[in-house]
């Protein structure tokens, strides 16, 4: 079926995608979303020993006739992310679009957390996402341009107790994304971020805790956790040409949460 007019704008057809941290809830929907919309995708973990889970998310690309190539490596080594960019090349011919879904929640009392904890929040929320984007961009600048989505948390913009080193990662990577935009707006590069909110997730303490859910579910506009597929839109926006002409932006996807004081 043809693509009406006023939709061709969202379409990615033949673009290369990169998708690191595939084997997540996250970027399961994010792959699958890309390939949707017609691109053909590099799946990437964030961390070693998943390559079942990729394979899982490959198949659901294949399954819309897209081409799905699963890498696993560590997305805390500058080596593995370098070779993974370069299989992009390789198996895709180049890189048009890369998601950054790199993520390693961390809840504890200030007071009680050591450096070492604090030095691995941030090489696992911020770090990465830097190496990632520097990676990336070797071969978007080659090719005169490209889309980067770094998909973080509305804990960028917002406090939590006993979460103080994340949020500050979370932060990190919003203002990062910011000043890539700036630095390679002129280069062809976009770069843009999503903020989501609490995420109906196994991994998330909204649903391990129920206490905390319970807690949280009052305070959230909705009055329910958000569902992965929800960002779906928000991130076709993004790395669509729709979005030409967005750049350094960051789109909350959150049920009207950061609404709050």
């Amino acid at each position: 079926m043809a693509i009406p007019e006023a939709l061709k704008e969202f379409s990615i057809e033949a673009k290369s995608g990169l998708v690191i941290g595939a084997e997540t809830v996250v970027g399961r929907v994010a792959a699958r979303t890309l390939a949707e919309a017609g691109a053909n995708l590099i799946l990437a973990s964030q961390e070693p020993g998943t390559s079942d889970k990729l394979k899982e998310v490959a198949k659901t690309v294949q399954a819309v006739g897209k081409k799905a190539v699963t890498q696993v490596q560590n997305a805390t080594t500058r080596a593995d992310l370098s070779a993974t960019v370069d299989l992009a090349v390789k198996q895709l011919g180049g890189l048009d679009i890369m998601i950054n879904v790199l993520d390693a929640p961390f809840f504890a009392p200030a007071e009680g957390t050591d450096d070492t904890a604090f030095e691995r929040v941030i090489e696992q929320n911020l770090k990465t996402v830097w190496m990632a984007c520097q990676e990336g961009s070797r071969v978007m600048l080659q090719r005169g341009g490209g889309v980067i989505v770094n998909v973080t948390s509305i804990m960028a913009q917002r406090g939590v107790p006993n979460a103080s080193i994340y949020c500050a990662a979370k932060a990190a990577v919003l203002n990062l994304t910011r000043a890539l935009a700036l630095e390679w707006a002129r280069k062809g590069i976009r770069v843009n971020a999503l903020e989501l909110g609490w995420l109906e997730d196994e991994s998330s303490p909204a649903v391990k805790d129920p206490d905390f859910r319970n807690s949280l579910l009052k305070y959230l506009p909705y009055n329910r956790l958000m569902k992965p597929e929800e960002f779906a839109g928000a991130l076709l926006y993004l790395v669509s040409p729709a979005a030409g002409f967005v750049t350094g932006e960051s789109i909350a996807v959150d049920g009207g949460l950061l609404c709050r004081v």
